[in-house]
């Protein structure tokens, strides 16, 4: 009997003990030291800032006053999926407009691959993701070089589709809402018939502050736009320690999230946003980020949310690749020889929401790439309906190798 007590207390012991183990989530791993940047990936960081500040002037300058947002690099990777099935003339277009270097073009990918790589692993307490896919007409023969280098050096699902299907749309937009956390639902209302191949890439961003707004401190202030008049908003409000830099055209100041190897930079000009020279390459960006230095103030910060679309064509094209879009000039016979290629669209969907806590932010990049549009038959017409004659022959020797006379074609 006291053998039974004396067990039966042991057990009582044992899960009292289970009870009260500490169940708590694991502290987040530390982050190791950020590895230097190779050479290649040093070049491709910045030629896709270089790329980047180029296309914003270019898309600020005609989205007059509204909201705009871009993911430079998400442009720069579904145009460098595309890039590896460029040739000729659309090559040399594309790799200047992308800033690429003159090098073999699988430097560029393993540039590529690095700098995503350690983007993605950069810091533990920020959540950055990368998926990229292509999507190609079911049936069409795509080379399969075009096909291993994307699944190689960009992680590309690689498949094909019925873009005739009725719930095709519906595939490509449940695959951009996956990668972005549910933040893009929606990125094509349907597929052309001219449209063979979709690249998609997607990037997905969710990082807290270092220091975080209280949400005691958000107030309701008034907003003043560029035209004067006044909106309300909801105004968050931090002292702490960051990095400042101001001069005669604008205040800026870095506010750090996670482990602080990311970063977002708010610069408010004092005479207009308009008046506000932009960067115009990578060099003119890092002068002005070499200038921030660690200053302790007092920062008011409006919370926002908004998400857009962009059409990016006649932006690339002023850029320096109309060739790409030219329907009878494009090579693109890297991914297909069956029929000629060019980038029919490139379209840009971005997210973005900021509050207290830190921010999320989401992009997607499609590029559509088409084929000339059949349209009803023109010039010659023959009609073999009488007996003919077959010669089969080379072009070089110009060696009839077969020749026949056909009066009744039979199959047997």
């Amino acid at each position: 009997m006291r053998r039974l007590v004396a067990l039966l207390i042991c057990i009582l012991l044992l899960a009292l003990w289970g009870c009260s183990r500490d169940f708590s989530p694991a502290a987040p791993r530390e982050n190791p030291p950020a590895r230097p940047l190779t050479t290649p990936e040093a070049l491709l960081a910045r030629s896709s800032n270089d790329f980047g500040w180029r296309l914003f002037t270019h898309v600020a300058g005609e989205s007059g006053e509204q909201n705009t947002l871009i993911s430079p690099l998400s442009v720069t990777l579904a145009l460098a999926m595309a890039y590896n099935g460029a040739g000729g003339e659309t090559e040399s277009a594309m790799r200047t407009t992308l800033g690429f270097p003159e090098s073999a073009r699988d430097e560029v990918n393993t540039g590529l691959l690095g700098l995503t790589d350690l983007l993605t692993h950069l810091d533990y307490g920020v959540k950055f993701q990368i998926a990229n896919s292509i999507w190609y007409r079911q049936g069409l023969p795509v080379a399969a070089d075009f096909i291993e280098r994307n699944r190689t050096f960009y992680a590309a699902s690689v498949q094909p589709l019925d873009f005739s299907a009725a719930g095709a749309p519906a595939v490509i937009n449940a695959w951009a809402s996956k990668n972005t956390n549910g933040r893009i639902p929606h990125v094509i209302d349907g597929i052309d018939p001219d449209i063979m191949l979709l690249l998609l890439n997607a990037i997905y961003f969710k990082g807290s502050w270092t220091t975080e707004f209280a949400p005691t401190e958000t107030r309701q202030e008034p907003f003043t736009r560029a035209d004067g008049s006044a909106i309300p908003c909801r105004m968050m409000r931090q002292t702490a320690t960051l990095g400042y830099f101001e001069n005669d055209v604008m205040q800026a100041v870095d506010l750090p999230y996670g482990d602080g190897h990311f970063a977002m930079t708010v610069i408010l000009a004092k005479n207009g946003l308009s008046t506000l020279p932009l960067p115009q390459d990578a060099a003119t960006w890092e002068a002005w980020h070499a200038r921030f230095v660690q200053q302790n103030g007092t920062l008011y910060l409006p919370k926002f949310k908004f998400s857009g679309e962009l059409m990016l064509n006649s932006h690339l094209k002023a850029l320096g690749m109309p060739v790409a879009f030219d329907d009878q000039r494009a090579d693109f016979s890297g991914i297909t020889m069956a029929m000629r290629l060019f980038i029919s669209y490139v379209k840009h969907c971005s997210f973005i929401q900021v509050d207290e806590e830190g921010t999320e932010a989401a992009a997607v990049t499609v590029v559509g790439v088409g084929t000339t549009s059949i349209g009803e038959p023109t010039g010659f017409l023959m009609h073999v309906n009488r007996p003919f004659l077959v010669v089969i022959h080379d072009h070089h020797s110009k060696t009839a190798l077969f020749i026949g006379r056909i009066y009744q074609p039979e199959w047997k």
